[in-house]
């Protein structure tokens, strides 16, 4: 094995751990094979060079790795690359004081099992029992269970 062989390894490794690290963080997959690349590299270099070449190519691998993630987390670099937006959503939200069990409402949507409903000034997501109801229909709450508004079409 040669050299160029074990600076391959280490740089793919190295690649895979930069990749999780600034590019897709939270899949965690491509820094474990990154982690275990660079691990078998520098068990190649000390199984085939000896014990000092592998000592300085751990030494090495592990300086490189740590003063690239600083740098690239100091120099900004790829601010423009990586994703910086967070989801500001937020659930169906309900307050039992607000909405409670036969509380009646308007239909704001067409309801097919999922849809916008009116009740007590507030809008809520509602959901229907597997009927179409249209928008503007009278329809009345029959279960609150899990933040999910169980509705019927009102008579």
């Amino acid at each position: 094995m040669s050299w160029w062989l074990v600076i391959l390894i280490l740089f793919v490794g190295w690649l895979l751990v930069f990749l999780e690290v600034f590019f897709i963080p939270g899949i965690t997959l491509f820094a474990a094979i990154g982690t275990m690349t660079m691990i078998a590299g520098v068990v190649f270099s000390f199984s085939n060079f000896g014990v000092l070449a592998g000592t300085l190519t751990l030494v090495g691998t592990a300086v490189f790795t740590f003063l690239s993630i600083v740098v690239g987390y100091r120099t900004g670099v790829f601010n423009g690359l990586t994703l910086r937006d967070t989801v500001k959503g937020k659930m169906n939200e309900i307050d039992t004081a607000l909405i409670k069990v036969g509380d009646s409402g308007i239909a704001l949507s067409k309801i097919s099992f999922i849809g916008k409903g009116l009740f007590n000034d507030v809008t809520y997501e509602v959901q229907s029992m597997g009927e179409y109801i249209d928008e503007g229909k009278p329809i009345e709450v029959i279960k609150i269970s899990m933040n999910k508004i169980f509705i019927r079409q009102k008579t």
